[in-house]
């Protein structure tokens, strides 16, 4: 299943039911025996696969606790691969833990929060904790290879919860504009829960780490924030034009047109793309695009 914009909207009843997930969880049965009898599923290079995790979900005894989890087998005849898994966060957040096996089913690494990071909601991607990582198939100190891998939550951590940007402040961020104040909003980890996997074949590129993230060039046109040369700055990029004449008053029809589109991005998801057309509607003369926004996204968090 390829990723779509706000892909949490499709899973609301898994996100948005934690205390039924939690007593489900205290009641289900180990699955497997141990983690070689794990019913494991098929990854190939390719498209980002949405991995729902709820009540018909396997369930194992792992040493953190039990969990619910995904159990995936990796290409064999592949060069190293890099895969991101990504938590996402609506209601609630299945914060994932990630265990490498090799070919024996030895654990060869756990990847938890010292990996997975927050990530704000950006362009198509919502909130999530990601990790991206390296499989290095010519490492000489894992002879047997990393040949498995299985999501899972530790179960110490179901009492925690993880801050995310409130919608204001990605805002703030991205635009350069006065933060209106709303409240970071606070998200209860869960033992269901949405991940995102996804595995590029390098193909023999050589890394000098088993963890790394991949560096993003952006492509900055007219209408996307720039980068001030002063640290961690942002500036909006100025309407062309000649001198510094002012703006005429935008038309009624057309606050009206830009009204409706902002607060459609809103309800579905995007973020980024209401922020974009709040900063054109305002280059183009609109007084109201900000409250439009700020409204929308508090009508959204009801």
């Amino acid at each position: 299943m390829e990723t779509t914009v706000a892909p949490t909207q499709e899973f609301k009843s898994i996100l948005g039911n934690r205390d039924t997930a939690m007593t489900q969880l205290a009641s289900v049965s180990s699955c497997c025996r141990d983690v070689s009898s794990l019913p494991f599923q098929e990854l190939q290079p390719g498209a980002t696969k949405l991995v729902p995790i709820d009540s018909s979900s396997p369930a194992y005894n792992f040493n953190e606790g039990k969990s619910y989890f995904a159990a995936f087998r990796l290409p064999v005849n592949s060069g190293n691969l890099r895969i991101t898994v990504d938590g996402l966060i609506d209601k609630s957040l299945f914060n994932p833990t990630v265990m490498m096996l090799d070919s024996k089913f030895n654990v060869t690494r756990k990847l938890g929060s010292d990996v997975f990071k927050y990530e704000p909601a950006r362009m198509l991607e919502g909130d999530r904790m990601e990790a991206v990582f390296t499989v290095d198939r010519s490492y000489v100190g894992n002879p047997n290879n990393e040949s498995y891998m299985v999501i899972y939550t530790d179960s110490a951590t179901l009492d925690k919860t993880t801050t995310i940007l409130s919608p204001s402040k990605l805002m703030t961020k991205s635009l350069g504009v006065v933060d209106y104040g709303e409240k970071d909003p606070v998200i209860p980890h869960s033992p269901w829960g949405v991940v995102s996997v996804s595995m590029e074949d390098l193909s023999g590129v050589k890394t000098d780490s088993n963890y790394y993230k991949p560096v993003y060039q952006d492509v900055i046109d007219a209408n996307t924030p720039v980068v001030n040369p002063e640290p961690n700055k942002l500036v909006v990029p100025l309407a062309t034009g000649v001198g510094s004449k002012p703006v005429a008053p935008m038309l009624a029809e057309t606050e009206a047109f830009y009204q409706s589109q902002i607060e459609k991005a809103v309800n579905a998801g995007d973020i980024d793309k209401a922020m974009q057309l709040v900063s054109e509607a305002e280059r183009a003369g609109s007084s109201k695009a900000k409250t439009v926004f700020v409204d929308a996204v508090k009508r959204s968090q009801k």
